[in-house]
């Protein structure tokens, strides 16, 4: 009964403070019409009206410069199956400054990321909201500077944010991954493509940039990771991926995935979608496993079925028996990746069925949700070679992005609620979690 009271006490806490913030930053009335929702002007522009028309005689560079306020208070409590529990209530997020183009030909940003514990008792350290015992942080996490070619050719130098299969922001704490390299990408006609090198990686939850390999388990070693990849989209609602992340010394991932949305009416939609990533250790391999060298594999499909604004999803994975698949620079990018398990482990057979539903036209506009389901067995642990727990997995999530309508400010705020359910087999209990997000972004410039 008092973890039950706390806890609600601390979700309210966590949503007061959170409104309470936003408030103040401006009044003014809310409406629950449903047309969309008017541009809102940036803050200083409606602070000083003579502001925007003084940056309209400034050149490009200073003009379309932006400068944006991103806020983010979180709420995580888990309780694992082997009965150890994570908790934490954080507020931060992130503010960064982007220049407009000079010359149309280069720019420059930065971003600033934070997090602060409203809530953070030290025996429940690991929720990955903060650093690890439970402190807050703040730190650089992009400055680059970008030339371009029009649209056939960006190259990006520095601290940056990279978005690309296995080398991604996973943005699901409360700042994103970012890295330190060089990047080109671009787009000509139907292909766009993206490729680079990085050194380093700034992890979600912390202040300091490490190396690629040291990240990816290889204690002490500081080698980077190439990637390369194309995007193609040749005919209406087909598209394909292709990437390859290497590793330095550590492991080679190839990825590919294909998505097809097929029309059968104005209200019924299908959509089928297949993947496959192979991967193994190179170089020096110093993220070993059973094998030195190891190497493994996994497929997956999907079928999903749409009707107006409910979707039918199934899908299933397969991982090869050599190892687990590994995704230590960012979020894997399988079908089943759930919110607790990713479902990727060593030899294991995953089902998935889920259903989803935006309620946006029929019960309230921005509110939208899904429940998943999924299911692992005849997994084994990679360096013993022993079974592991079969398991399964259930998840529910909200999202309601209000539409507010005169400018008011909380235009762009956004509420998400998460849950899942975790039951392994032999495990001491039931795991569970549950997450409580609140977003709200505005340009201050």
């Amino acid at each position: 009964m008092l973890t039950t009271r706390r806890t609600r006490h601390v979700r309210w806490q966590s949503l007061a403070l959170g409104l309470l913030l936003w408030a103040a930053w401006w009044p003014g009335p809310a409406s629950a019409e449903d047309a969309p929702p008017p541009p809102l002007a940036p803050f200083f522009e409606r602070l000083f009206p003579q502001l925007k028309e003084t940056r309209e005689t400034l050149p490009p560079f200073l003009r379309d410069a932006d400068f944006t306020l991103h806020l983010r208070t979180y709420y995580f409590n888990r309780t694992k199956p082997d009965d150890s529990v994570n908790e934490a209530l954080a507020f931060g997020g992130w503010i960064g400054v982007k220049s407009g183009w000079l010359l149309d030909t280069f720019a420059m940003g930065a971003t600033l990321y934070g997090s602060a514990p409203l809530y953070a008792p030290d025996d429940r350290d690991g929720t990955t909201l903060l650093k690890a015992g439970q402190k807050g942080y703040y730190v650089p996490g992009e400055a680059w500077g970008a030339l371009r070619y029009k649209e056939y050719a960006l190259l990006t130098g520095y601290r940056q944010m990279v978005d690309q299969a296995y080398i991604n922001p996973q943005d699901n704490r409360m700042t994103p991954n970012t890295f330190e390299g060089v990047t080109l990408a671009g787009k000509v006609d139907w292909v766009k493509y993206l490729a680079g090198y990085l050194w380093q990686i700034k992890p979600r939850n912390s202040d300091e940039f490490i190396s690629m390999s040291e990240q990816a388990g290889a204690k002490g070693s500081n080698d980077g990771a190439g990637l390369a990849g194309v995007t193609l989209t040749p005919l209406k609602g087909l598209k394909l991926d292709l990437s390859n992340q290497y590793g330095v010394n550590t492991f080679n991932t190839i990825y590919g995935a294909a998505d097809y949305l097929y029309s059968l009416s104005d209200v019924w939609k299908l959509r089928f979608g297949a993947q496959l990533t192979d991967q193994r250790a190179v170089g020096d391999g110093l993220v070993p496993v059973s094998s030195r060298y190891w190497v493994t594999q996994q497929g997956g499909a999907r079928v999903q079925m749409i009707y107006q604004s409910f979707t039918l999803t199934t899908a299933f994975s397969i991982t090869g028996a050599g190892n687990t698949i590994q995704a230590p620079w960012g979020s894997f990018p399988g079908y089943l990746s759930m919110i607790d398990q990713d479902f990727d482990r060593a030899n294991e057979k995953a089902w998935l069925i889920g259903f989803a539903y935006d309620a946006s036209k029929d019960l309230a506009q921005g509110l939208s949700g899904y429940v998943n389901a999924a299911w692992g067995t005849d997994a084994i642990n990679p360096t013993t070679r022993r079974d592991a727990p079969h398991q399964a997995e259930y998840d529910f999530n909200i999202d309601y992005r209000p539409p507010w309508i005169e400018p008011t400010p909380l235009r762009g705020i956004w509420f998400r609620a998460r849950a899942a359910i975790l039951d392994q087999q032999d495990a001491r209990t039931l795991g569970y979690q549950f997450r409580i997000i609140i977003n709200w972004e505005r340009d201050l410039f």
